[in-house]
Protein backbone atom coordinates (compact mmCIF):
# COMPACT_ATOMS: atom_id res chain seq x y z
CA UNK A 1 0.00 0.00 0.00
CA UNK A 2 2.98 2.36 0.74
CA UNK A 3 4.20 2.12 -2.99
CA UNK A 4 1.00 2.43 -4.10
CA UNK A 5 0.38 5.62 -2.04
CA UNK A 6 3.86 6.30 -3.08
CA UNK A 7 3.34 6.18 -6.92
CA UNK A 8 -0.30 8.13 -6.51
CA UNK A 9 1.62 10.87 -4.64
CA UNK A 10 4.74 11.12 -7.60
CA UNK A 11 2.07 11.24 -10.24
CA UNK A 12 0.12 14.45 -8.51
CA UNK A 13 3.22 16.11 -7.77
CA UNK A 14 4.15 15.73 -11.88
CA UNK A 15 0.68 15.59 -12.87
CA UNK A 16 1.02 18.59 -15.32
CA UNK A 17 4.33 17.24 -16.72
CA UNK A 18 3.06 14.47 -17.38
CA UNK A 19 -0.06 15.95 -19.41
CA UNK A 20 2.04 18.22 -21.05
CA UNK A 21 4.44 15.51 -22.32
CA UNK A 22 1.71 12.79 -23.51
CA UNK A 23 0.13 16.05 -25.21
CA UNK A 24 3.53 16.88 -26.91
CA UNK A 25 4.16 12.99 -27.66
CA UNK A 26 0.47 13.18 -29.08
CA UNK A 27 1.22 16.29 -31.52
CA UNK A 28 4.29 14.83 -32.72
CA UNK A 29 2.77 11.57 -33.30
CA UNK A 30 -0.30 13.23 -35.34
CA UNK A 31 2.05 15.82 -36.92
CA UNK A 32 4.09 12.87 -38.20
CA UNK A 33 1.39 11.13 -39.24
CA UNK A 34 -0.44 14.36 -41.24
CA UNK A 35 3.34 14.39 -43.00
CA UNK A 36 3.54 11.16 -43.74
CA UNK A 37 0.16 11.48 -45.64
CA UNK A 38 1.29 14.44 -47.22
CA UNK A 39 4.38 13.51 -48.32
CA UNK A 40 2.71 9.87 -49.86
CA UNK A 41 0.00 12.08 -51.43
CA UNK A 42 2.97 13.91 -52.51
CA UNK A 43 4.74 11.16 -53.97
CA UNK A 44 1.51 9.89 -55.41
CA UNK A 45 0.69 12.98 -57.30
CA UNK A 46 4.06 12.85 -58.44
CA UNK A 47 4.34 9.88 -59.61
CA UNK A 48 0.80 10.32 -61.42
CA UNK A 49 2.32 13.32 -63.51
CA UNK A 50 5.17 11.66 -64.68
CA UNK A 51 3.00 8.65 -65.58
CA UNK A 52 0.48 11.45 -67.01
CA UNK A 53 3.82 13.18 -69.13
CA UNK A 54 4.79 9.36 -70.54
CA UNK A 55 1.39 8.82 -71.70
CA UNK A 56 1.38 12.51 -73.57
CA UNK A 57 5.10 12.24 -74.71
CA UNK A 58 3.45 8.43 -75.72
CA UNK A 59 0.25 9.97 -77.70
CA UNK A 60 2.37 12.90 -79.39
CA UNK A 61 4.66 10.21 -80.66
CA UNK A 62 2.59 7.82 -81.77
CA UNK A 63 0.13 10.85 -83.65
CA UNK A 64 3.59 12.53 -84.58
CA UNK A 65 3.86 8.47 -86.51
CA UNK A 66 0.84 8.07 -87.71
CA UNK A 67 0.93 11.57 -89.62
CA UNK A 68 3.99 10.97 -91.79
CA UNK A 69 2.00 7.70 -92.82
CA UNK A 70 -0.83 9.58 -93.52
CA UNK A 71 1.12 11.97 -95.64
CA UNK A 72 2.37 8.87 -97.82
CA UNK A 73 -0.68 6.96 -98.33
CA UNK A 74 -2.23 11.06 -99.36
CA UNK A 75 0.99 11.05 -102.30
CA UNK A 76 -0.01 7.98 -103.32
CA UNK A 77 -3.73 8.88 -103.97
CA UNK A 78 -2.42 12.17 -105.79
CA UNK A 79 0.54 10.57 -107.90
CA UNK A 80 -2.39 9.24 -110.39
CA UNK A 81 -3.91 12.78 -110.39
CA UNK A 82 -0.60 14.38 -111.34
CA UNK A 83 -0.11 11.60 -114.03
CA UNK A 84 -2.94 12.19 -116.01
CA UNK A 85 -2.19 16.28 -115.88
CA UNK A 86 1.39 15.95 -117.17
CA UNK A 87 0.68 13.34 -119.48
CA UNK A 88 -1.21 15.91 -121.24
CA UNK A 89 2.13 18.07 -121.79
CA UNK A 90 4.15 14.81 -121.96
CA UNK A 91 2.96 12.36 -123.78
CA UNK A 92 5.88 9.39 -124.24
CA UNK A 93 3.52 6.77 -125.57
CA UNK A 94 2.55 8.75 -128.37
CA UNK A 95 5.98 9.08 -129.58
CA UNK A 96 7.03 5.63 -129.08
CA UNK A 97 3.72 4.42 -131.07
CA UNK A 98 4.61 7.32 -133.41
CA UNK A 99 8.40 5.33 -134.43
CA UNK A 100 6.82 1.87 -133.89
CA UNK A 101 4.52 2.34 -136.94
CA UNK A 102 7.62 4.55 -138.60
CA UNK A 103 9.15 1.08 -137.89
CA UNK A 104 6.30 -1.31 -138.99
CA UNK A 105 5.58 0.66 -142.29
CA UNK A 106 9.42 0.43 -143.54
CA UNK A 107 8.81 -3.17 -142.81
CA UNK A 108 6.25 -3.97 -144.69
CA UNK A 109 7.44 -1.61 -147.40
CA UNK A 110 10.04 -3.74 -147.88
CA UNK A 111 8.46 -6.93 -147.79
CA UNK A 112 5.98 -5.34 -150.65
CA UNK A 113 9.23 -4.65 -153.02
CA UNK A 114 10.44 -8.02 -152.53
CA UNK A 115 7.17 -9.34 -153.76
CA UNK A 116 7.09 -11.47 -150.73
CA UNK A 117 3.63 -10.86 -149.82
CA UNK A 118 1.92 -7.75 -152.08
CA UNK A 119 -0.80 -8.08 -149.86
CA UNK A 120 0.43 -6.27 -147.02
CA UNK A 121 -1.10 -2.75 -146.98
CA UNK A 122 1.31 -0.13 -147.38
CA UNK A 123 -0.19 2.98 -146.32
CA UNK A 124 0.96 4.72 -142.74
CA UNK A 125 -0.40 3.03 -139.15
CA UNK A 126 -3.20 5.21 -137.35
CA UNK A 127 -0.30 7.60 -135.61
CA UNK A 128 1.23 8.46 -138.75
CA UNK A 129 -2.22 9.76 -140.23
CA UNK A 130 -3.12 11.70 -136.85
CA UNK A 131 0.60 13.63 -138.04
CA UNK A 132 -0.86 13.66 -141.49
CA UNK A 133 -4.24 15.43 -140.52
CA UNK A 134 -2.24 17.90 -138.31
CA UNK A 135 0.03 18.05 -141.46
CA UNK A 136 3.07 17.09 -138.98
CA UNK A 137 4.09 14.29 -140.86
CA UNK A 138 7.60 13.97 -138.89
CA UNK A 139 10.56 11.72 -139.95
CA UNK A 140 12.07 9.14 -137.80
CA UNK A 141 15.01 11.49 -136.86
CA UNK A 142 12.41 14.04 -135.66
CA UNK A 143 10.46 11.76 -133.38
CA UNK A 144 13.66 10.57 -131.95
CA UNK A 145 14.72 13.82 -131.00
CA UNK A 146 11.52 14.85 -129.54
CA UNK A 147 11.98 11.41 -127.39
CA UNK A 148 15.03 12.25 -126.33
CA UNK A 149 14.08 15.83 -125.01
CA UNK A 150 10.60 14.84 -123.50
CA UNK A 151 11.65 12.17 -121.70
CA UNK A 152 14.14 13.61 -119.74
CA UNK A 153 12.01 16.85 -118.98
CA UNK A 154 9.50 14.74 -118.09
CA UNK A 155 11.69 12.89 -115.73
CA UNK A 156 13.38 15.44 -114.13
CA UNK A 157 9.66 16.86 -113.72
CA UNK A 158 8.25 14.48 -112.44
CA UNK A 159 11.32 13.97 -109.44
CA UNK A 160 10.98 17.79 -108.84
CA UNK A 161 7.06 17.56 -108.45
CA UNK A 162 6.96 14.56 -106.62
CA UNK A 163 9.35 15.45 -103.88
CA UNK A 164 7.52 18.94 -103.76
CA UNK A 165 4.18 17.25 -103.12
CA UNK A 166 5.60 14.94 -100.25
CA UNK A 167 7.44 18.10 -98.82
CA UNK A 168 3.92 19.95 -99.06
CA UNK A 169 2.02 17.78 -97.70
CA UNK A 170 4.26 16.57 -95.15
CA UNK A 171 4.13 20.43 -93.79
CA UNK A 172 0.22 20.43 -94.41
CA UNK A 173 -0.29 17.43 -92.33
CA UNK A 174 2.22 18.28 -89.39
CA UNK A 175 0.86 21.48 -88.98
CA UNK A 176 -2.71 20.76 -88.69
CA UNK A 177 -1.95 17.69 -86.32
CA UNK A 178 -0.23 19.64 -84.19
CA UNK A 179 -3.18 22.44 -84.43
CA UNK A 180 -5.86 19.73 -83.22
CA UNK A 181 -3.48 18.49 -80.57
CA UNK A 182 -3.11 21.94 -79.17
CA UNK A 183 -6.64 22.55 -79.22
CA UNK A 184 -7.60 19.30 -77.46
CA UNK A 185 -4.62 19.76 -74.76
CA UNK A 186 -6.01 23.32 -74.19
CA UNK A 187 -9.73 22.47 -73.84
CA UNK A 188 -8.72 19.44 -71.27
CA UNK A 189 -6.63 21.70 -69.20
CA UNK A 190 -9.27 24.10 -68.97
CA UNK A 191 -11.71 21.30 -67.96
CA UNK A 192 -8.96 20.09 -65.54
CA UNK A 193 -8.84 23.32 -64.01
CA UNK A 194 -12.53 23.74 -63.77
CA UNK A 195 -12.95 20.79 -62.08
CA UNK A 196 -10.14 21.46 -59.39
CA UNK A 197 -11.58 24.94 -58.77
CA UNK A 198 -15.32 23.13 -58.12
CA UNK A 199 -14.06 20.69 -55.75
CA UNK A 200 -11.86 23.14 -53.91
CA UNK A 201 -14.83 24.94 -52.50
CA UNK A 202 -17.91 23.50 -51.19
CA UNK A 203 -19.48 26.91 -52.25
CA UNK A 204 -18.47 26.60 -56.27
CA UNK A 205 -20.49 23.43 -55.28
CA UNK A 206 -23.53 25.39 -56.35
CA UNK A 207 -22.39 26.22 -59.44
CA UNK A 208 -21.54 23.12 -60.82
CA UNK A 209 -24.70 21.83 -60.30
CA UNK A 210 -25.63 19.40 -63.49
CA UNK A 211 -28.73 21.47 -64.42
CA UNK A 212 -26.27 24.93 -64.33
CA UNK A 213 -23.53 22.93 -66.23
CA UNK A 214 -26.53 21.71 -68.64
CA UNK A 215 -27.49 25.23 -69.26
CA UNK A 216 -23.85 26.22 -69.49
CA UNK A 217 -22.95 23.85 -72.27
CA UNK A 218 -26.09 23.82 -74.02
CA UNK A 219 -25.43 27.81 -74.42
CA UNK A 220 -21.86 27.34 -75.51
CA UNK A 221 -23.00 24.32 -78.16
CA UNK A 222 -25.15 26.63 -79.51
CA UNK A 223 -21.83 29.11 -80.34
CA UNK A 224 -19.58 26.74 -80.81
CA UNK A 225 -21.21 24.61 -83.92
CA UNK A 226 -20.70 27.38 -86.12
CA UNK A 227 -17.15 28.12 -85.51
CA UNK A 228 -16.06 24.44 -85.18
CA UNK A 229 -17.76 23.68 -89.04
CA UNK A 230 -16.11 26.78 -90.02
CA UNK A 231 -12.88 26.02 -88.86
CA UNK A 232 -12.96 22.20 -90.62
CA UNK A 233 -14.27 23.67 -93.40
CA UNK A 234 -11.03 26.41 -93.23
CA UNK A 235 -8.64 23.18 -92.99
CA UNK A 236 -9.70 21.26 -96.11
CA UNK A 237 -9.90 24.67 -97.96
CA UNK A 238 -6.26 24.29 -96.89
CA UNK A 239 -5.09 20.66 -97.80
CA UNK A 240 -6.92 21.22 -101.35
CA UNK A 241 -4.73 24.00 -101.90
CA UNK A 242 -2.43 20.86 -103.16
CA UNK A 243 -3.94 21.55 -106.39
CA UNK A 244 -2.41 23.90 -107.29
CA UNK A 245 1.18 22.49 -107.66
CA UNK A 246 -0.18 19.26 -109.21
CA UNK A 247 -1.66 21.77 -112.07
CA UNK A 248 0.10 24.63 -112.13
CA UNK A 249 2.91 25.16 -110.00
CA UNK A 250 4.68 22.13 -111.59
CA UNK A 251 4.96 24.32 -114.90
CA UNK A 252 7.59 26.23 -113.14
CA UNK A 253 9.01 23.01 -113.13
CA UNK A 254 8.86 21.83 -116.70
CA UNK A 255 10.13 25.49 -118.26
CA UNK A 256 13.24 25.34 -115.89
CA UNK A 257 13.73 21.55 -117.20
CA UNK A 258 13.11 22.04 -120.58
CA UNK A 259 15.80 25.26 -120.77
CA UNK A 260 18.42 22.86 -118.76
CA UNK A 261 17.80 19.97 -121.04
CA UNK A 262 17.93 22.03 -124.49
CA UNK A 263 21.60 23.28 -123.14
CA UNK A 264 22.55 19.87 -121.63
CA UNK A 265 21.22 17.52 -124.67
CA UNK A 266 19.94 20.32 -127.61
CA UNK A 267 22.96 19.87 -129.87
CA UNK A 268 23.46 16.32 -129.59
CA UNK A 269 22.02 13.72 -131.55
CA UNK A 270 19.96 10.51 -130.51
CA UNK A 271 22.68 8.10 -132.53
CA UNK A 272 25.10 9.85 -130.38
CA UNK A 273 27.12 7.77 -128.17
CA UNK A 274 27.91 8.48 -124.41
CA UNK A 275 29.06 6.99 -121.67
CA UNK A 276 26.98 6.32 -118.00
CA UNK A 277 29.25 8.57 -116.43
CA UNK A 278 28.87 11.09 -119.37
CA UNK A 279 25.47 10.90 -119.51
CA UNK A 280 25.06 11.23 -115.41
CA UNK A 281 26.88 14.61 -115.56
CA UNK A 282 24.82 15.96 -118.05
CA UNK A 283 21.94 14.80 -116.29
CA UNK A 284 23.83 16.34 -112.99
CA UNK A 285 23.88 19.81 -114.95
CA UNK A 286 20.42 19.40 -115.63
CA UNK A 287 19.60 19.63 -111.87
CA UNK A 288 21.67 21.93 -110.68
CA UNK A 289 20.59 24.71 -112.86
CA UNK A 290 16.84 24.05 -111.75
CA UNK A 291 18.31 23.80 -108.24
CA UNK A 292 20.13 27.50 -108.75
CA UNK A 293 16.80 28.97 -110.38
CA UNK A 294 14.09 27.71 -108.30
CA UNK A 295 15.28 26.47 -104.81
CA UNK A 296 18.01 28.72 -104.18
CA UNK A 297 16.48 31.86 -105.03
CA UNK A 298 13.24 31.81 -103.09
CA UNK A 299 10.96 30.53 -105.82
CA UNK A 300 9.28 27.56 -103.76
CA UNK A 301 6.72 29.30 -102.84
CA UNK A 302 5.16 30.47 -105.84
CA UNK A 303 5.99 26.55 -107.16
CA UNK A 304 4.05 25.00 -103.92
CA UNK A 305 1.11 27.88 -103.47
CA UNK A 306 -0.82 29.45 -105.05
CA UNK A 307 -0.44 33.60 -105.34
CA UNK A 308 -2.67 35.38 -103.18
CA UNK A 309 -4.81 36.85 -106.59
CA UNK A 310 -5.22 33.05 -107.38
CA UNK A 311 -5.97 31.77 -104.09
CA UNK A 312 -9.82 32.03 -105.15
CA UNK A 313 -9.75 30.46 -108.14
CA UNK A 314 -7.43 27.76 -106.90
CA UNK A 315 -10.20 27.11 -104.01
CA UNK A 316 -13.43 27.19 -106.98
CA UNK A 317 -11.77 24.49 -108.30
CA UNK A 318 -11.61 22.52 -105.11
CA UNK A 319 -14.58 23.48 -102.98
CA UNK A 320 -18.05 22.97 -103.27
CA UNK A 321 -20.34 26.45 -103.61
CA UNK A 322 -21.63 25.84 -100.04
CA UNK A 323 -17.88 25.25 -98.26
CA UNK A 324 -16.42 28.01 -100.80
CA UNK A 325 -19.27 30.44 -99.16
CA UNK A 326 -18.02 29.78 -95.45
CA UNK A 327 -14.39 30.08 -96.29
CA UNK A 328 -15.01 33.38 -97.94
CA UNK A 329 -16.93 34.75 -95.20
CA UNK A 330 -14.39 33.47 -92.63
CA UNK A 331 -11.02 32.67 -93.53
CA UNK A 332 -9.19 33.44 -90.64
CA UNK A 333 -7.86 29.99 -89.92
CA UNK A 334 -7.08 29.52 -93.34
CA UNK A 335 -5.04 32.41 -93.54
CA UNK A 336 -3.09 31.51 -90.18
CA UNK A 337 -2.46 28.07 -91.65
CA UNK A 338 -1.11 29.29 -95.38
CA UNK A 339 1.33 32.37 -93.85
CA UNK A 340 2.64 29.67 -91.37
CA UNK A 341 3.47 27.18 -94.34
CA UNK A 342 4.76 30.04 -96.12
CA UNK A 343 6.87 30.42 -93.45
CA UNK A 344 8.39 27.08 -93.28
CA UNK A 345 8.69 27.24 -97.66
CA UNK A 346 10.56 29.97 -97.63
CA UNK A 347 12.91 29.23 -94.52
CA UNK A 348 16.48 28.07 -95.77
CA UNK A 349 15.64 24.24 -94.31
CA UNK A 350 13.22 23.30 -96.31
CA UNK A 351 15.53 24.00 -99.25
CA UNK A 352 17.71 22.04 -97.90
CA UNK A 353 15.56 19.16 -97.35
CA UNK A 354 14.21 19.59 -101.14
CA UNK A 355 17.89 19.51 -102.26
CA UNK A 356 18.08 16.28 -99.96
CA UNK A 357 14.96 14.79 -101.73
CA UNK A 358 16.20 15.78 -105.11
CA UNK A 359 19.59 14.27 -104.76
CA UNK A 360 17.87 11.14 -103.96
CA UNK A 361 15.59 10.97 -106.48
CA UNK A 362 18.77 11.19 -108.74
CA UNK A 363 20.50 8.64 -107.07
CA UNK A 364 16.95 6.63 -107.83
CA UNK A 365 17.27 7.71 -111.37
CA UNK A 366 21.09 6.65 -112.77
CA UNK A 367 20.36 3.37 -110.84
CA UNK A 368 17.43 2.92 -112.77
CA UNK A 369 19.03 4.20 -116.20
CA UNK A 370 21.89 2.00 -115.17
CA UNK A 371 20.02 -1.33 -114.77
CA UNK A 372 18.79 -0.65 -118.11
CA UNK A 373 20.87 0.26 -120.42
CA UNK A 374 23.30 -3.14 -119.11
CA UNK A 375 20.55 -4.64 -120.70
CA UNK A 376 21.31 -2.84 -124.09
CA UNK A 377 24.06 -4.01 -126.75
CA UNK A 378 26.79 -1.77 -126.07
CA UNK A 379 28.15 0.92 -128.84
CA UNK A 380 31.95 1.17 -128.44
CA UNK A 381 32.63 2.52 -124.73
CA UNK A 382 29.15 3.61 -124.22
CA UNK A 383 25.69 3.81 -125.39
CA UNK A 384 23.13 5.26 -128.22
CA UNK A 385 21.47 8.72 -126.42
CA UNK A 386 18.15 7.08 -127.69
CA UNK A 387 18.85 4.16 -125.14
CA UNK A 388 18.83 6.67 -122.67
CA UNK A 389 15.95 8.38 -123.88
CA UNK A 390 13.77 5.02 -123.71
CA UNK A 391 15.32 4.13 -120.30
CA UNK A 392 14.44 7.68 -118.57
CA UNK A 393 10.87 7.00 -120.48
CA UNK A 394 10.72 3.75 -118.27
CA UNK A 395 12.12 5.33 -115.31
CA UNK A 396 9.71 7.56 -115.44
CA UNK A 397 6.84 4.81 -115.80
CA UNK A 398 7.70 3.39 -112.65
CA UNK A 399 8.32 6.71 -110.61
CA UNK A 400 4.36 7.09 -111.48
CA UNK A 401 3.63 4.02 -109.85
CA UNK A 402 0.86 4.24 -107.86
CA UNK A 403 -0.89 1.64 -105.90
CA UNK A 404 -2.93 2.39 -102.68
CA UNK A 405 -3.29 -0.85 -101.93
CA UNK A 406 0.27 -2.32 -102.24
CA UNK A 407 2.16 0.86 -101.96
CA UNK A 408 4.96 -0.60 -103.60
CA UNK A 409 6.93 2.65 -105.39
CA UNK A 410 10.36 2.52 -104.47
CA UNK A 411 11.00 5.86 -105.18
CA UNK A 412 8.60 6.98 -102.72
CA UNK A 413 9.69 4.70 -100.42
CA UNK A 414 12.85 6.53 -100.21
CA UNK A 415 11.87 9.78 -100.51
CA UNK A 416 9.65 8.90 -97.47
CA UNK A 417 12.77 7.50 -95.36
CA UNK A 418 14.95 10.93 -95.83
CA UNK A 419 16.16 11.49 -92.56
CA UNK A 420 16.19 15.52 -93.33
CA UNK A 421 12.37 15.13 -94.57
CA UNK A 422 11.68 13.83 -90.51
CA UNK A 423 13.69 16.27 -89.10
CA UNK A 424 11.77 19.21 -91.09
CA UNK A 425 8.07 17.69 -90.08
CA UNK A 426 9.55 16.41 -86.47
CA UNK A 427 10.66 20.64 -85.96
CA UNK A 428 7.24 21.68 -87.57
CA UNK A 429 5.17 19.52 -85.31
CA UNK A 430 6.53 20.25 -81.78
CA UNK A 431 6.57 23.91 -82.45
CA UNK A 432 4.06 24.34 -80.15
CA UNK A 433 5.67 28.10 -80.02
Amino acid sequence: MTGISKGRGLVRRHKGKIVFSLAVFSSLIAAGSVCLWMMKRWLYKQQMKLTEQHFIREQIRRRFTQTQEDSLYALYELIPVFALVVGRNLDLEELVIALRDKKQHKLDNRTSEDGVSSGISTSVTSSGNLDASRGEVRSKAELWNELKSKSLVKLVTVAYTISSLLLLTRLQLNILTRREYLETAVKMAVEKEEKEECLASWWSLFWCEPSGSAAGSAASGTGATAPNKTSYINEQAFLSLSWWLLNRGWLEYETAAQEAVACEFGTSSPRDTLSLEEFGNRLTNVFVYINEKLLKNSQLNQVLLPPNHLELFVLQQTLDPEALGVVQRDSTVLSQLLNETSQCIASSASSIVLESMINECFQYIMGQVEASTSKKKRTGQGYQLAVFSISCKDCCNSVLKSGVVSMDNELLARLDACPQLDDLSASVYSNFG
